[in-house]
This record gives C-alpha cells, sequence and structure tokens, in this order.
C-alpha cells in the first residue's frame, strides 16, 4: 500500500494499493470533496499541464543542442504511472458526483 497526496497539491493523504484499490481514512473523502469544489482540481491540472509543456521545451532545446542526455529535465511517461491513472480515475468519477449534486 502507498501513501499518495492526491493531486499531488491537496494535502489529502490517501492509501492506494494495486491490488485492492483506494482506501480513504477518516475525514479524507470529504477533505478531497472540499479541494474539489473550491477549484483545486482545476488547479492541479493546469499546474500539471504547464509542468508538462515546461519539460517538452527543455526536452526540445536539449534536443536542438545536440544534448541526447535528458537527465532528471525530462522522463517520459513519468507522470502517467499506474498510481496517478487510479487516482485520476478517483478525482474524475468524485467531480461528477459533485458536479451531478447527488
Amino acid at each position: 500500500m502507498n501513501r499518495v497526496n492526491f493531486a499531488h497539491c491537496s494535502h489529502v493523504i490517501v492509501n492506494v494499493c494495486a491490488k485492492h484499490g483506494t482506501w480513504f481514512d477518516r475525514d479524507e473523502l470529504r477533505r478531497m470533496v472540499e479541494f474539489i469544489r473550491a477549484g483545486g482540481l482545476e488547479n492541479a491540472r493546469a499546474q500539471e499541464i504547464a509542468d508538462l509543456d515546461r519539460e517538452r521545451r527543455a526536452a526540445e532545446w536539449h534536443a536542438a543542442a545536440g544534448n541526447l542526455d535528458f537527465g532528471s529535465t525530462f522522463s517520459p511517461g513519468r507522470k502517467y504511472d499506474l498510481l496517478n491513472l487510479g487516482i485520476s480515475a478517483a478525482a474524475g468519477f468524485l467531480s461528477a458526483l459533485i458536479r451531478s449534486k447527488w
């Protein structure tokens, strides 16, 4: 089981198990919903897009300069591992629930 900061910036730490799914401790689901309602998920997505764009530009600059050693500047697929995919799916589900005014 891994402890993950929801959306990488929410300060809500959830337990994620590849085999059994996401586990919430007391008040974590409520805090996640509050984070989403406050616009935190949109802000996190905008920040992730900006980070990926910055990494892409850095990689293009290094390639144009003939430096093929990207090191820690660019790591393809880094943000798209299965753990983040599960968090993104959970975030999308929670967002849909909130919009539906359940």
